[in-house]
């Protein structure tokens, strides 16, 4: 006798549906929806329109998640993965994820939103449901870790209590689990959660020491002459 075939796992806006759900009374219990012909219009900073996890979630909230866009030209606000380390851990901290800037150079989208660990959205290469990836990241006793690689929805639905919270960056409930991996091949090495090789300052940094250099050496040439 044939068995009853699995349902696949939820995914994009119903996995969201799920979430928002189970978050009405706690961080989405005052929801400030975007317009949905807002959300319609708002393309990501590599031109695509969001991803079905992200236009659920902003259909019924644009708050909690904190993501800029502007709103007459339609699109999301683009950061670097620097910035966002910046942004969050200090310039300090900036050179202890040198590695990962050079490996993972596409714009990223900053979350504003109050989370356990720091995190924002990579818009490089997404899953077969057309999700991008989180990346989450640690900056620790001067100790970088960063990966994650997990699918917008599947983050969203862990942050907001639809599915088991992860204990580990890039941690997935069982059914998801093949998907990080997936993600983290095709916008990565390969290696999930990883400490960065650290660095110097940006080319930007050492460009603007250059800049400077030059200035100092044309007044002392106007000095001269």
């Amino acid at each position: 006798m044939a068995t009853k075939k699995e349902s696949a796992p939820l995914r994009g806006s119903k996995l969201l549906k799920k979430a928002i759900e189970a978050a009405k009374t706690t961080v989405l219990a005052a929801p400030e929806p975007v317009p949905s012909s807002l959300v319609r219009k708002l393309r990501l900073p590599n031109g695509e329109p969001l991803s079905a996890g992200m236009k659920e979630l902003l259909a019924f909230d644009g708050e909690w998640i904190g993501i800029d866009f502007d709103e007459d030209e339609g699109e999301v606000e683009a950061t670097s993965l620097e910035e966002v380390i910046e942004e969050h851990f200090g310039e300090e901290a900036v050179p202890a994820f040198a590695e990962a800037y050079e490996m993972l150079s596409e714009d990223c989208v900053y979350f504003g939103a109050e989370l356990q660990r720091p995190a924002c959205l990579y818009v490089g290469e997404t899953d077969d449901s057309g999700e991008y990836p989180v990346l989450t990241f640690t900056w620790e006793d001067g100790v970088a870790r960063i990966g994650g690689f997990v699918p917008f929805d599947i983050w969203v639905a862990q942050e907001l209590g639809g599915l088991e919270r992860s204990r580990e960056i890039g941690q997935v409930p069982a059914e998801y689990a093949a998907l990080p991996t997936a993600l983290a091949e095709s916008n990565g090495d390969g290696r999930v959660v990883f400490t960065p090789v650290a660095g110097e300052a940006s080319d930007k940094d050492d460009e603007d020491e250059d800049d400077d250099d030059n200035k100092g050496e044309e007044d002392e040439d106007d000095k001269e002459s």
